[in-house]
């Protein structure tokens, strides 16, 4: 009995496993790269009527747009 207990007991990891290995990382329909929607918001937001250059993270130049 205690034989089978170990061998369904092996069987089911080996299945698990098996399960995990080939279970995709990712999502075919998830963007990599970040949301063009959220730039353009953040943009909007620390440059209202203007064009926004981001220099680094947390630094931006507000630049005027042309007509």
């Amino acid at each position: 009995m205690k034989l089978m207990f170990e061998g369904a007991a092996v069987v089911i990891t080996l299945a698990v496993l098996v399960l995990w290995l080939t279970s995709p990382t990712a999502q075919a329909d998830e963007p990599t790269a970040p949301i063009p929607t959220r730039t353009a918001l953040r943009d909007a937001f620390a440059c209202p009527g203007m064009h926004a250059e981001w220099l680094d993270d947390k630094t931006v130049q507000c630049l005027k747009e042309q007509p």
